[in-house]
């Protein structure tokens, strides 16, 4: 008898709940969209009439913290308007439902750390392209079981990652400053993407599938838990991550292009390698980032104007061979992994051209780090080979430091402006034979301990004379 009654209570509260909830119509001249979400329940809707819903009479990130749903009233075409490096909307809530939005951002559409979350017949657009950096149409962070249906992205797309930085992230892949790279697959597996487009192409959804040949002419390509992926010719760019292949056991990847993309170009994440051929980014935030995957070759690939060009971070037995980054910021990036090569790369023009930080034996040979307004090479803390190198007319060559290992040997050194090659508190190491050309009484400085480094055949040079050995 008790539990009946216990359970006729549980039915009353229910429907009571029910009963509670309603709709509620937001308008730019009446209740604002902000007063709205302050003021509904889980259940709630919030029907939004014509106009655009901006600053001053709206308070951005517009946070969703309840399971309400936010509509387009029958006819309307309502806008959110939010300004620069702020989110239009935060949803935080399980089970939020948008439908009918158009949300115009300079930073971010939809930040979501939500699950549940539906988008139906919704427009999402980088409202000035000055705002490109680091924006993003929808950031899913730590997010499951997200349906996109009919929804439209123009200069931007999604972005797909593991739940925000916590203490919990130490020691993980980490992505942004914002997020985990995403631990458990269903952050990427779970969700429905139906009739969507980028840019005006279709917006590729595959997860969970054998072996996937993603089309040419997809506006973004997202490929989760697959056992290959095979991209060639696509152009995927002008978006915010152009393609997103995440946990993926094999990837290829041929002369595919992602230009202009506010977060990253090509993505690849715990994937088990593969390789990535001729392809191209340019004037995008991270061209090519690879993060928390082994064996992996990027060939012949590029980077321009990019703000960080060719990037590897916790990448292992992996190896960029004939790449060129032009004019970025950070030209080669790679961190914390180990055995690593960089052969035959050249980076122009870049403040840093290399730039290893915390990495475990890496091999570099044949590189060119040419006018690089910072350093050439930086080796942070890194034990390298560094043999039969270019570094030319940089500001700094080399600049290395921490007590690691390293092998400097037969590198040419020539009119790098401050310093060819600058050294703080080696470990053990060996820098032999290598020619200094052009660098006057800055060819070689020597800061802290180096007495477990050998220094041998070095040799300074001017124009056609020789100078002598160092």
């Amino acid at each position: 008898m008790g539990k009946r009654i216990v359970l006729w209570l549980c039915l009353m509260l229910a429907v009571a709940c029910c009963a509670q909830a309603e709709v509620l119509h937001a308008s730019p001249d009446e209740l604002s969209l902000t007063q709205a979400l302050a003021s509904c329940i889980d259940g709630d809707v919030i029907e939004l009439a014509d106009g655009v819903y901006a600053e001053p009479s709206e308070a951005f990130p517009l946070v969703i913290d309840r399971a309400v749903t936010l509509r387009a009233a029958p006819g309307a075409s309502p806008v959110i308007d939010a300004p620069k490096f702020v989110a239009a909307l935060r949803v935080e809530a399980d089970g939020v439902t948008l439908s009918g939005l158009d949300i115009r951002m300079r930073r971010t559409g939809i930040y979501a750390i939500g699950d549940g979350l539906t988008l139906e017949r919704c427009a999402i657009t980088l409202a000035d392209p000055a705002w490109r950096t680091s924006s993003c149409g929808i950031w899913a962070g730590g997010v499951q079981r997200m349906t996109l249906r009919d929804c439209a992205f123009t200069g931007c797309s999604i972005s797909l990652a593991g739940p925000p930085l916590s203490e919990r992230s130490k020691g993980l892949p980490v992505l942004t400053g914002l997020f985990e790279v995403g631990e458990e697959l269903a952050y990427f597996t779970t969700h429905t993407i139906e009739d969507c487009t980028v840019n005006g192409r279709p917006l590729f959804y595959a997860a969970s599938q054998a072996h996937v040949d993603a089309p040419q002419d997809a506006g973004q390509i997202i490929c989760a838990g697959c056992e290959s992926v095979t991209v060639r010719d696509a152009d995927v760019s002008d978006g915010s991550m152009g393609m997103i292949l995440a946990y993926v056991d094999e990837v290829t990847l041929e002369r595919c292009r992602a230009d202009r993309c506010g977060v990253f170009g090509i993505y690849v994440a715990k994937s088990g390698g593969g390789v990535i051929t001729d392809c191209v980014a340019e004037e995008t935030n991270h061209g090519i980032d690879v993060r928390a995957t082994d064996n992996i070759l990027l060939d012949g690939c590029r980077a321009e104007r990019c703000d960080q060009g060719l990037f590897f971070s916790m990448v292992h037995d992996s190896v960029m061979r004939g790449c060129t980054v032009t004019q970025t910021g950070q030209g080669y990036f790679m961190a914390v992994g180990s055995g690593n090569l960089l052969e035959d790369c050249a980076a122009l023009g870049c403040e840093n051209g290399f730039n290893l930080q915390k990495e475990d034996s890496v091999t570099m040979r044949g590189c060119l780090a040419q006018e690089c307004t910072v350093c050439g090479v930086r080796l942070d803390a890194s034990p390298t080979v560094f043999t039969g190198n270019t570094l030319l007319d940089n500001w700094v060559g080399v600049l290395a430091y921490g007590p690691v290992s390293l092998r400097i040997e037969g590198n040419a050194f020539d009119g790098n402006a401050s310093c060819g090659l600058y050294l703080r508190d080696i470990g053990t190491g060996r820098v032999a034979d290598n020619v200094f050309t052009r660098c006057g009484e800055n060819a070689m400085q020597q800061v802290g301990d180096m007495a477990q480094t050998v220094f041998s055949g070095n040799r300074m040079e001017e124009s056609d004379t020789q100078g002598p050995d160092m």
